[in-house]
């Protein structure tokens, strides 16, 4: 079990379960904080590629990622950004090489969701169909857009959110690191343009960062009544998310990060 880690008004958990029907977990995480204790990094890599490639793509993007705690932590919010879009190419790099060297490994590749937090600011990147949820207080839910072939159709409204979790394409991803060219990087959220990479996090907001084993078998109507229930208690939270994954059929390995802006005396919006 993790100890709880705090900065500031944050705290967090995480859990990841290889799921009920994968031999090995090819979903890594990193959860640590820079060493001022400033801001707290957080990342989520799916790992794909058959054997063992993706648990040693996702584990080198994550160890990669670790890399950047070594730096002096961004005071400014595109410097925090760059950090980030680094990361992901530094990483994406990393995979190729390694993939180049190994026959076994040419396919190897990641989803990946990265995020920098402070108690006041998100600031966050993906590839693929791993996801950010913020559930603020003040406004409905926001969730980052899959890079993935059903994340096109529903947004072209070919098919329904319903449909989605049926679809036979359902985890045909169209960007991630590595991949040997079945899918193109594509980083989201650009800077210039919406939805915006910064997001105001406030009193009794709530991040979820996770891989598809859960959103893919848990539905957001679900999602939402966990957080409901349980948006006290990130531990209470992550292990109800991942006991819903698995009582749904938990075809995939499930990974999920719960980060709290805890609630100040008065419920006001923190400084």
């Amino acid at each position: 079990m993790n100890k709880p880690l705090v900065v500031g008004s944050l705290t967090r958990e995480v859990k990841t379960h290889r799921g009920n029907k994968r031999e090995i977990n090819q979903d890594n995480y990193l959860l640590e904080l820079w060493e001022d204790e400033t801001a707290i990094l957080a990342v989520v890599a799916d790992g794909m590629g058959g054997n063992k490639g993706g648990e040693v793509a996702s584990k080198i993007a994550v160890d990669t990622f670790r890399g950047l705690l070594e730096q002096p932590f961004p005071p400014e919010a595109f410097g925090r950004y760059e950090l980030l879009l680094k990361g992901f190419y530094e990483a994406d790099r990393a995979i190729r090489e390694q993939a180049s060297q190994d026959f076994k490994l040419m396919n190897m590749g990641t989803t990946i969701i990265a995020a920098i937090v402070t108690p006041t600011e998100l600031i966050h990147l993906y590839a693929g169909d791993c996801r950010l949820y913020h559930f603020s207080c003040n406004s409905p839910p926001y969730i980052t857009a899959d890079h993935s072939v059903v994340g096109v159709l529903l947004e072209l409204g070919k098919i329904t959110p319903e449909e989605v979790s049926s679809h036979p394409m359902r985890s045909v991803v169209n960007s991630c690191l590595g991949g040997r060219g079945k899918a193109q990087l594509s980083i989201d959220p650009k800077w210039d343009s919406p939805p915006s990479p910064v997001r105001k996090l406030h009193s009794g907001d709530l991040l979820l960062l996770c891989s598809d084993g859960l959103h893919g078998e848990v539905s957001q109507e679900v999602l939402e009544s966990l957080v409901e229930q349980f948006r006290d208690s990130s531990e209470k939270l992550t292990k109800a998310c991942v006991k819903a994954a698995l009582e749904n059929g938990g075809k995939d390995n499930i990974t999920v990060i719960a980060i709290r802006v805890k609630k100040n005396s008065r419920g006001e919006k923190q400084a």
